[in-house]
């Protein structure tokens, strides 16, 4: 459900302006989505969520994701413990709590060899086209984080 959740956060703020966890726990509710404001919080803390100027005051925003090392090291400081290649699957280790925010960054980057992620407490599984694919996938994953 977290994950879920936090993917929807996601895509409310690409899509909608949001100014306060208000607009935001509002938004959520209206795609089913009861939060409390503590949730959401962590939520926010967890995407890393920022927040930018607007023509309305300020906004979320999720941070940029690029494919070098230190704008990795940026959005999860020492938060990955490993990353391991099988088949067509990477399996990503992480810091508890750490792998719904890890596994959202790599949605993000929205990559078309990834068919997509599953993210627990502290695994995150990417799931690409073929083991090839997933050979390359992991090259740039290594160098998001």
């Amino acid at each position: 459900m977290k994950y879920k959740r936090q993917n929807m956060i996601l895509g409310i703020i690409k899509q909608k302006e949001i100014n306060t966890q208000k607009d935001l726990q509002e938004e959520l509710e209206k795609s089913g989505f009861r939060v409390t404001q503590a949730t959401l919080s962590r939520d926010i803390k967890e995407l890393m969520l920022i927040k930018q100027p607007s023509e309305n005051g300020y906004r979320y925003s999720a941070r940029e994701t690029k494919t070098t090392e230190t704008d990795g090291i940026a959005i999860m400081p020492g938060g990955i413990v490993s990353i391991v290649c099988a088949m067509h699957t990477i399996v990503i280790k992480t810091l508890p709590g750490v792998a719904s925010a890890a596994a959202a960054v790599i949605d993000s980057a929205n990559e078309p060899r990834i068919l997509g992620t599953v993210a627990g407490d502290d695994t995150v599984l990417v799931i690409c086209r073929t083991p090839e694919k997933a050979e390359e996938c992991l090259e740039r994953i290594k160098r998001i984080f």
